[in-house]
């Protein structure tokens, strides 16, 4: 292998890493600085548009620990499955990572604002709390 190639070679494999690096960033950057503040109704359009759909107040019901973890919400008879993360084993605090700007301290019997956009769903703070 000659030298150019060699510098080649490394060039392209520090510029994949930075893309990746870059991507890994932009992939956590969605978060609120302090990700247990939640933004409100109007703050959540700002950021990711004004097509999102108001699912109203929801509040977790269960949480299932065992076997598949999950979380269960419901809201005016409605139900919503979510998979869970552990935050705090101590306090049973979770997140649910397939939410966008989820908290990380969540608990049983929490309500909080949920939002979609095509399949995806957003967590906000519900106006009634």
């Amino acid at each position: 292998m000659t030298k150019r190639n060699k510098y080649l070679l490394i060039g392209l494999s520090a510029f994949f890493v930075a893309v990746i690096a870059v991507k890994g960033f932009l992939s956590i950057h969605h978060l609120p600085k302090d990700s247990n503040e939640m933004l409100t109704f109007a703050q959540l359009q700002e950021k990711e548009g004004t097509d999102l759909k108001d699912l109203g107040t929801w509040q977790i019901e269960t949480i299932l620990f065992t076997g598949e973890s999950k979380a269960v919400l419901t809201s005016n008879g409605k139900e919503l499955t979510f998979p869970i993360e552990v935050t705090n084993e101590e306090k049973n605090e979770i997140t649910l990572p397939t939410i966008r700007y989820t908290l990380t301290n969540l608990r049983i019997s929490q309500r909080v604002g949920l939002a979609q956009k095509d399949k995806q769903y957003f967590m906000y703070t519900p106006s009634d709390s």
